[in-house]
């Protein structure tokens, strides 16, 4: 080891490993090691592919210690952004097009705010599971549309009896003007609470927003929503 210093006020120490053949291979080795242990690394990967019909792409991407990966839906639909925004927030034809949803309501708060009871149907034997989300929309000034939602525990409501309540759901709707009509990506990541069979995992990840979008483009390409 030996000490470099500069003045009274700076120093720099330096080691001397004595370097031999078989340091240097290791040294040279190093920068190898830490691309694999990158490129390996869960962080770093990237979404797969899963499913591509009807103009719609589902990708998914897998996080260790997640029961589902986050699942994100594509499509350009001929309606205009307000008018797709306008079935998402009409939360009383969530049954019609939601996959899976069995439930839906508003639920008033006392603030004067608005949550919404969401119960999604699953196969038996696996339990329902329901969730109470918070919505905002955000429009942009170049014309899109933003859409997101996050569970929360703000309502006191009861999980009905062999319901599984969602410990974590998020997710988004992005509504971008194109011409001839609206780019839209759905994204959603969630904790569905308890333990799910692989089959139907690996069923969610390709049906849940390829048939959200499906139903979605069907009745917003159609006119607006009924209401309530």
């Amino acid at each position: 080891m030996k000490s470099l210093c500069v003045g009274a006020a700076r120093c720099t120490t330096t080691y001397d490993f004595g370097m031999n053949s078989r340091t240097t291979a290791l040294l040279t080795l190093i920068p190898w090691v830490i691309l694999a242990v990158t490129l390996i690394s869960p962080a770093s990967a990237e979404r797969r592919v899963v499913r591509v019909e009807d103009g719609i792409t589902v990708e998914e991407e897998a996080e260790a210690g997640r029961a589902l990966p986050i699942l994100t839906g594509t499509t350009t639909m001929t309606a205009s952004a307000p008018q797709i925004a306008a079935w998402i927030g009409a939360v009383h034809t969530y049954v019609d097009w939601q996959h899976n949803c069995e439930e839906a309501r508003v639920l008033p708060q006392s603030d004067g705010s608005t949550l919404t009871y969401n119960r999604i149907g699953s196969p038996w034997p696996v339990s329902d599971r329901d969730v109470i989300l918070r919505s905002t929309r955000t429009n942009l000034s170049d014309g899109r549309i933003r859409i997101e939602f996050r569970s929360t525990e703000d309502a006191n409501l009861e999980v009905p009896s062999g319901v599984v309540r969602m410990p974590r759901l998020s997710g988004s709707y992005e509504l971008t003007p194109v011409e001839g009509g609206t780019h839209v990506v759905y994204t959603v990541d969630s904790d569905p609470g308890g333990s799910l069979p692989a089959w139907l995992v690996r069923r969610a990840s390709k049906d849940l927003p390829y048939y959200t979008l499906k139903n979605l483009q069907e009745r917003a390409e159609a006119g607006p929503p009924p209401e309530d």
